[in-house]
């Protein structure tokens, strides 16, 4: 296979046993275009979107302030197109104040609206002493991710 003007959209047309065949080099010249791809692809998208920003940004927020809003969807007309323009919103407390307001609440109350997750950092764990660690174990469970290849040529001696 001639890598070099192989196009990844080919990709979509050879089954997995067929990709699993190629030879080390051209798997890894694969990962190589594949990852120029998305860089360009990434690229693209974020220039696309702060044109699109551009664009509709000042109608958007014009219709947020009308919709009394900060975040969520709003709708902008624009000739045959409804454009939905969307801002996520990410929540965050203030730990020590939510405590303190927690602590006054009752606490069948508290454990209604609030929600407690203990972490230990994994750093921390495999630092801790040996009867730490035994005593944390039985709470701790590894979930595997999927596995990452890496394909790197071996310099030449």
């Amino acid at each position: 296979m001639n890598i070099r003007n192989f196009n990844p959209a080919a990709l979509d047309e050879m089954d997995i046993a067929a990709i699993a065949t190629l030879a080390t080099p051209e798997l890894a010249e694969l990962i190589d275009l594949i990852d120029k791809d998305a860089t360009l692809l990434k690229l693209r998208k974020d220039k696309l979107a702060c044109a699109l920003n551009r664009k509709y940004g000042d109608a958007a927020q014009k219709a947020r302030i009308n919709a009394g809003k900060d975040t969520g969807v709003v709708h902008i007309d624009d000739a045959d197109f409804d454009v939905a323009a969307e801002v996520g919103k990410t929540v965050k407390w203030d730990q020590e104040k939510l405590i303190a307001v927690l602590n006054a609440l009752p606490t069948e109350t508290a454990k209604h609206y609030a929600k407690a997750e203990f972490k230990v950092d994994e750093r921390k764990y495999a630092a801790a002493p040996p009867d730490i660690q035994k005593i944390l174990a039985p709470a701790r469970a590894v979930v595997p991710s999927r596995a990452t290849y890496t394909l790197k040529r071996k310099a030449k001696e």
